[in-house]
């Protein structure tokens, strides 16, 4: 390592810029880079964050785009100091460094390790077969929506729920639309068993370990924001896999549309709690 470059003045942003750089961005845009440890990642991240611990930065440089604004955090703000200066160091054009660290970030977070949900995706997939496992995800999602629904005793939370559902029959209709224009036909299991969801989840093992904690609205919003934060996770990865410039460009359309959901659900939790 170049210590000189830990000298490397960098500009310190907080959780608020932070978030408001990346909603005005698309995902295509900039990079979030996570310098903590593969457990520490685990068990929560920032959605869609790259990691590369801070001790491999050096080396893993060529991962990076060094064009893009780059935004690095790490626990409260010491690593990503020094993988910031690094990068400033090494002539990324626009890098800041999240002050405070993921602890300052009150926004949903996504869990999992990096590999989460890509067990049987290889990143060598066409088009086509990347709008049908987009598809097979946006399906899973509202038939949840849909059973948890069905089983729901409040009718607010009932009411809440069929809405979700109806907002996946809309990109499932732009997706079937896409894949018409490509000329292919999306296939989805129409076993409850082999059914996944957006995230990558198993739909009936996820049901069976939520279905008793979604008894109000509050619980409503805070399970879809954890989805669509799991969600633009794994499109996010799925991007950065994909080979194939069309597939990749599919995810990262799709972790656009989960940023503007993921907005778009806060706005309501708020204006129901104030």
């Amino acid at each position: 390592m170049n210590w000189k470059n830990l000298f490397t003045p960098v500009k310190n942003i907080t959780a608020a810029q932070a978030k408001a750089i990346m909603d005005d961005k698309k995902s295509a845009e900039y990079q979030l880079l996570d310098v903590r440890q593969p457990k520490e990642y685990e068990r929560q991240h920032l959605p869609g964050a790259k990691l590369i611990p801070l001790r491999e930065v050096p080396g893993r440089l060529d991962e990076l785009d060094s064009d893009k604004p780059t935004i690095v955090y790490c626990a409260i703000g010491g690593r990503s100091k020094a993988a910031a200066q690094i990068l400033s160091g090494k002539g990324f054009a626009d890098v800041s460094n999240l002050a405070g660290g993921i602890r300052a970030w009150h926004d949903p977070k996504a869990t999992g390790i990096e590999s989460e949900g890509l067990e049987l995706f290889k990143g060598d997939e066409e088009f086509t077969d990347a709008l049908s496992l987009a598809y097979a995800m946006e399906d899973g999602l509202q038939y949840f929506y849909q059973m948890l629904a069905k089983t729901a005793e409040d009718g607010e939370v009932k009411k809440l729920l069929t809405r979700l559902a109806g907002f996946e029959e809309k990109h499932k209709a732009r997706l079937r639309d896409m894949a018409q224009k490509d000329g292919g036909n999306l296939q989805v299991s129409e076993s409850d068993e082999d059914r996944i969801m957006e995230g990558g989840r198993s739909v009936s093992e996820f049901l069976e370990r939520v279905r008793s904690h979604v008894k109000a609205v509050p619980d409503v919003f805070d399970l879809a924001m954890m989805l669509e934060a799991q969600a633009l996770d794994l499109y996010s990865r799925m991007a950065r896999k994909s080979e194939d410039p069309a597939s990749r460009e599919l995810f990262l359309q799709l972790c656009d549309e989960e940023k503007m959901h993921l907005s778009l659900l806060a706005d309501e939790l708020d204006r129901l709690l104030s």
